[in-house]
């Protein structure tokens, strides 16, 4: 799906690879090198998997910068259901369950306790840049993995990460 393909110019590059390069460094008494971890939401994922995406371009350019540099790449449980969801209804269903089979990307599942936090969250928080449950969830869960960098095109995920 995204092997192969030359990305288009990359105008106003609504995709937003992460800003920082955080290392994380898993967790064991060994000695292992770090790496930089970055969160991919719903929004990079359709934008990757869809060739008539406005945002497919400038995601695909930098999909491509964060395995340049080493990243490790992460999603939830929530991402992958919004993800295949906006899919089925933009693409097809048939578009949608071949990437949902063919998706390799780290799934990390969130709990109840991430689900807990993301209600508080969003309950506490005021904010210009409304966000769903999902985008709670996932920054929750980032925030609990200590992951600050984002790979998204959502406008309103991308502000809370910043």
């Amino acid at each position: 799906m995204m092997r192969g393909e030359t990305p288009p110019a990359a105008q106003d590059a609504p995709a937003r690879a992460p800003r920082g390069r955080r290392r994380h460094s898993p967790r064991s008494s060994e000695q292992r090198p770090t790496y930089p971890v970055a969160f991919v939401d719903a929004s990079a994922l359709v934008a990757l998997a869809d060739r008539d995406d406005a945002a497919h371009g400038p995601a695909l350019a930098a999909y491509r910068q964060l395995v340049a540099n080493g990243y490790r790449l992460f999603t939830t449980n929530y991402a992958v259901a919004e993800a295949y969801d906006l899919l089925a209804a933009g693409v097809g269903s048939t578009v949608a369950r071949r990437w949902l089979r063919d998706n390799q990307l780290a799934v990390y599942h969130a709990d109840e306790e991430d689900e807990r936090r993301a209600r508080e969250k969003l309950l506490e928080t005021e904010s210009h840049h409304p966000l769903s449950l999902i985008d709670a969830i996932n920054l929750v869960v980032m925030e609990r993995l200590g992951v600050t960098d984002a790979f998204a095109v959502d406008p309103n995920l991308l502000a809370a990460t910043t």
